[in-house]
């Protein structure tokens, strides 16, 4: 009986060791596969590896180049402001500057007023007039200071006249007109004030 199934496992071992050996070279050949699919897929692994750190240095440069757009647009709007600002203010000192030659102007106006009658008085008149609109025209006011309480803040006191208590502290005489552009005086109201 021994020999019988020593015969059986020799059958046995000869149908399956080609088996074994046909296993052993598949699952052989299917490793060496795998091994090589492996080492493709650690150099691919690599190859995205160093195009991610590119990726991410060019999102990082691209990520400082807006931050420093948004600080340039910063910038260039607080210019836009600024330059809008000194504009406005040259354009006010401009105004201011050649209006106050104009305001020495109607000073000769008035004075010259006095020394006519007449026709020539009407006619020029209507010169003063007309002159007086262009300063309105640039937002110039003449203070309306007769009469009023001295305010030192639009007046230079002149002198002071003894005029009854009832015109105590009170404009009594002007001497010359003062002016003012945009609630800023451009002249002081000469007055002579009630004592």
């Amino acid at each position: 009986m021994k020999k019988e199934v020593k015969k059986e496992e020799q059958t046995v071992e000869r149908e399956v060791k080609p088996q074994l050996s046909e296993l052993e070279t598949a699952l052989t050949e299917e490793n060496e596969k795998l091994i090589s699919e492996n080492e493709n897929l650690t150099a691919e692994n690599k190859k995205l590896k160093k195009t991610c750190d590119r990726l991410q240095s060019s999102a990082d440069k691209s990520d400082s180049y807006l931050n420093q757009l948004v600080a340039m647009k910063n910038d260039f709007e607080s210019y836009k402001r600024r330059m809008k600002f000194n504009g406005e203010q040259a354009k006010n000192e401009g105004i201011i500057a050649v209006v106050s030659k104009l305001i020495a102007i109607c000073d000769n106006f008035e004075l010259a007023a006095k020394h006519l009658d007449g026709e020539n008085l009407k006619a020029f008149k209507m010169v003063e007039t007309q002159f007086k609109q262009v300063l309105t025209d640039f937002g110039v006011k003449e203070m309306e200071v007769m009469g009023q309480p001295f305010d030192p803040m639009k007046m230079n006191a002149l002198s002071k006249l003894e005029r009854g208590d009832e015109n105590k502290d009170l404009v009594v005489e002007v001497y010359k007109n003062g002016y003012e552009l945009n609630d800023k005086v451009l002249r002081y109201a000469e007055v002579i004030v009630g004592a």
